[in-house]
């Protein structure tokens, strides 16, 4: 019999997370009718992602990273795309009309000794104000909501009005605390949804 806290029993609960359920992987539908299909980030991923941070406005990337960041290096490619699928979890949009290419990338990594999870998304310059990064957030939720995520804390810029509204439009309480030149918002993402 395999203990429930042994290493045995958490790779397989690893595995049973990395598996694309349908509620982590499919096609979701834009404001425009596009259908654009989403999984769960996979390690193979590495250089689509370095491909898709290299297409992104100079404004975008600062609004992301909060810094110039023109490329994306090997090391930290990996370590966006290599994750255990648990604590470390991540959802990419991929191009209808360019399979295999990245438009989107949701992500929350799990604060550890919490029930918080530090939540970040950018999605392609072209495909910004079509409902993708809100649509894409949603899903992410319902994987951190699986994961026992309860809290989602985002460090979002007072300029990036895109962020602020998506946080905003999914309709769950939000608390906004101004600390250093930066807004943190807590989302409460278990509104509505049973606790125990």
């Amino acid at each position: 019999m395999i203990e429930p806290g042994s290493a045995i029993a958490a790779s397989r609960r690893r595995s049973a997370w990395l598996t694309e359920s349908s509620a982590e992987a499919g096609v979701v539908a834009l404001r425009d009718g596009r259908a654009i299909p989403y999984r769960p980030i996979r390690a193979s991923d590495r250089e689509a992602l370095q491909r898709f941070h290299g297409r992104h406005s100079d404004l975008s990337i600062y609004l992301r990273f909060f810094a110039m960041q023109r490329s994306l290096g090997t090391s930290q490619a990996r370590d966006f795309t290599e994750l255990d699928g648990i604590d470390r979890f991540a959802l990419v949009a991929l191009d209808p009309d360019v399979p295999g290419e990245i438009v989107g990338v949701v992500r929350f990594d799990h604060e550890v000794g919490t029930d918080r999870a530090e939540y970040a998304a950018i999605i392609a310059d072209a495909w910004q104000g079509r409902g993708l990064g809100l649509t894409l957030t949603r899903r992410l939720i319902e994987a951190a909501r699986a994961r026992g995520v309860v809290t989602f804390r985002a460090f979002v810029l007072p300029q990036n009005a895109r962020m602020l509204n998506l946080l905003r439009a999914l309709g769950l309480p939000l608390t906004t605390t101004y600390e250093d030149g930066v807004e943190r918002i807590d989302v409460d993402l278990l509104d509505g949804e049973p606790r125990g």
